[in-house]
């Protein structure tokens, strides 16, 4: 198959390389990898451990032999998230080096996307495919809700991004004892949290009072109302593992995308997907409209790190 694409950094400038991570083996598999941004800023070697983690995950992948593409998927899986374990550890600080996984698989008459987390895909410029993360539910509202709120009191746009990012992310609890909130906006902000999921309320307060920052406890965990799937070391729950067959008779397009891009083109081409993402930015730029999201982007940097794959029967 033909094969294009095009990954771009958060940073504008080409500063600080993407946690994304690509990977094409002609005739074999390909795959996009979304690493999570580490929030107590660690590395390993100067590697970013969201780099990290899609970068041994990527490596790992390609070092599978040609019949994988047979494995089961949960396998496949485990051994990825086994080799990030084995390179980075867990030290008990955060969350572990973390990353999403959307794999094609080439067969002779398939081919076959395993994945885990919410990087998606697309078939002949069809609907998405994306497994949207429960966490994301919550935390979404809570950041848009608070960065209104910041915007109206007349602070700047990149200072509203900054405090709503740092009392997401550490948790109401600690903004209020910081000063960084006052409890009116507290009750707000868990106020539409809580609308966006009625059914996990308990839940919910719980994780906005302590933060983004351990959104990770969640992770491969089916049985909690916020559970989500992810390779961190962890063991993969089936329940979150995307496994699922393209038929070659018929393909015209395959694409494989981080969740740095918020809305898909029609048409199934890298300029297309970059005009979209520039449509965006310009309608959105703080994502808090037509493009809601958990980081917005900054005069420096856009809202997240973007990749996609294109690959043309």
């Amino acid at each position: 198959m033909q094969f294009e694409a095009f990954s771009h950094p958060k940073a504008r400038d080409l500063s600080v390389p993407a946690d994304d991570v690509l990977l094409h083996i002609p005739g074999r598999v390909t795959a996009v990898f979304d690493g999570a941004t580490d929030t107590h800023g660690r590395r390993k070697n100067g590697v970013p451990m969201g780099r990290l983690a899609a970068l041994t995950a990527a490596q790992a992948l390609a070092g599978f032999p040609a019949d994988a593409a047979n494995w089961d998927a949960k396998d496949i899986l485990q051994r990825l998230t086994a080799a990030i374990s084995a390179a980075a550890p867990h030290d008990g600080v955060g969350r572990p080096a973390s990353t999403t996984a959307m794999i094609a698989f080439e067969t002779p008459d398939a081919l076959r996307m395993v994945g885990l987390g919410d990087t998606g895909y697309r078939v002949n410029a069809g609907p998405a495919q994306i497994t949207e993360l429960a966490p994301d539910d919550v935390t979404i509202p809570a950041r848009v809700a608070l960065f209104k709120m910041l915007l109206a009191a007349g602070l700047p746009t990149d200072r509203c991004e900054i405090r709503a990012g740092s009392v997401v992310g550490g948790g109401l609890d600690a903004a209020l004892a910081a000063g960084d909130i006052n409890p009116g906006q507290a009750d707000a902000i868990l106020e539409v949290a809580i609308a966006a999921r009625p059914d996990a309320a308990k839940e919910v307060e719980a994780f906005l009072r302590s933060g983004l920052q351990h959104q990770h406890r969640f992770a491969n965990m089916s049985d909690h109302p916020l559970g989500y799937g992810v390779l961190d070391g962890s063991s993969p729950d089936p329940a979150f593992i995307v496994d699922s067959e393209i038929a070659r008779d018929g393909l015209t397009s395959l694409e494989l995308f981080s969740d740095g891009y918020m809305v898909l083109p029609a048409a199934p081409t890298i300029a297309a997907w970059e005009a979209s993402h520039a449509q965006t930015e310009v309608a959105d730029p703080h994502k808090i409209g037509i493009a809601p999201a958990v980081k917005g982007s900054t005069e420096s940097a856009f809202f997240d790190d973007r990749t996609v794959v294109i690959l043309r029967a």
